[in-house]
């Protein structure tokens, strides 16, 4: 009986050990129970510096990617600039007690990618990364697309339909022009108002070919200005009254579309300056499409130039202050301006 009942109690003990480690890839996870797949990536309302030498745990999606460092976005839309210069340990979250995590490289990271970032902070507010984690599913999951890019490839899908109408308008003047001849040929006492009609549709045909020509051709009809303040990436009410009224313009017009760069002063440094002026591009495109309601297919990728191409003296505070500014264009194609300029003349 006693030998019995010491086999009941090892068998006991046994499954206590199998119970635990069956629940240990649930109570393991450190803070990423909620990670299951990547969320939309929030839109960035601030900028997050973190103290110099302080250690901190962040949890969001990866907004930005560049070489040796990128951007994540927290839920409360607090973007934080990680940097890799330490080589910090990369891990996807083991899934059980018999399989260790996947370590991984740089190239793991991807736009979207939900992740959480621990490290300390430098003197620039960035956070030095220690070590960086996610989960396999998120991994795998597919990452969003840089949505900057499809606005490029729908101006180029209707650029193309657009190419293909006029080669259709071309088409059908020459298909004219020898319907005209066969007439004048078969028709002598015609033959004069046939060759008019031939050399018109000639003259079509031509008109045609330059449209063509000139399709990917652009002419800047509208350009605007607007500045910011030391430091800043906000809209100004006098640049927000500005934009609007370059909206109104642009929601008449046609064949266009809207190029925009931000540029700052050089009080900063190179790398602050690009950041910056990246900021102002994104605020002065989140306006037009948010609040003004432009298309967001009428957008090109916006540029942020830094302290490149200044227009005044950096070295007074009014030649700063001209300089800190972006620059909004709208752009039209000379091909299209051209077909509507005949079009308007035959009507």
């Amino acid at each position: 009986m006693w030998e019995k009942g010491l086999k009941t109690v090892w068998f006991t003990f046994l499954l206590v050990i199998v119970v635990a480690s069956l629940a240990l890839p649930v109570t393991g996870q450190e803070n990423l129970n909620n990670v299951t797949r990547p969320r939309t990536v929030s839109k960035v309302v601030s900028v997050r510096t973190v103290p110099n030498g302080q250690e901190v745990t962040i949890t969001g999606n990866v907004t930005k990617l560049d070489r040796g460092s990128f951007a994540v976005c927290d839920l409360a839309g607090a973007e934080t600039m990680v940097l890799l210069s330490n080589s910090p340990r990369m891990t996807t979250h083991r899934r059980g007690i018999f399989r260790g995590a996947s370590i991984m490289d740089a190239t793991a990271l991807s736009i979207g990618l939900k992740v959480q970032v621990r490290g300390r902070g430098n003197e620039r507010g960035e956070l030095v990364a220690k070590w960086i984690k996610f989960h396999d599913s998120d991994f795998r999951a597919q990452t969003q697309i840089d949505t900057r890019a499809i606005p490029i490839e729908a101006e180029q899908e209707r650029m193309a339909g657009q190419l293909d109408e006029t080669t259709v308008v071309a088409a059908t003047a020459r298909k004219d022009a020898r319907l005209a001849q066969e007439t004048a040929d078969k028709a002598q006492n015609a033959a004069d108002v046939a060759r008019d009609q031939a050399v018109t549709a000639q003259t079509t045909a031509d008109a045609a070919h330059t449209r063509i020509a000139a399709i990917d051709d652009y002419e800047a009809v509208q350009l605007v200005t607007v500045n910011f303040k030391v430091g800043k990436a906000d809209l100004t009410n006098d640049a927000k009254a500005k934009l609007d009224q370059f909206a109104s313009l642009a929601m008449v017009a046609k064949g266009y579309v809207v190029e925009i760069a931000a540029f700052a002063d050089a009080s900063g440094g190179m790398d602050y300056n690009h950041r910056l002026t990246q900021r102002r591009a994104e605020a002065v495109m989140d306006y037009l499409v948010g609040v003004c309601k432009v298309p967001v297919r009428r957008i090109v990728i916006p540029y942020s130039a830094g302290e490149m191409s200044p227009v005044a003296d950096n070295n007074t505070r009014d030649g700063r202050a001209q300089n800190r500014r972006a620059e909004v264009k709208m752009l039209v194609s000379k091909g299209l301006a051209a077909q509507e300029r005949v079009a308007a003349s035959n009507g």
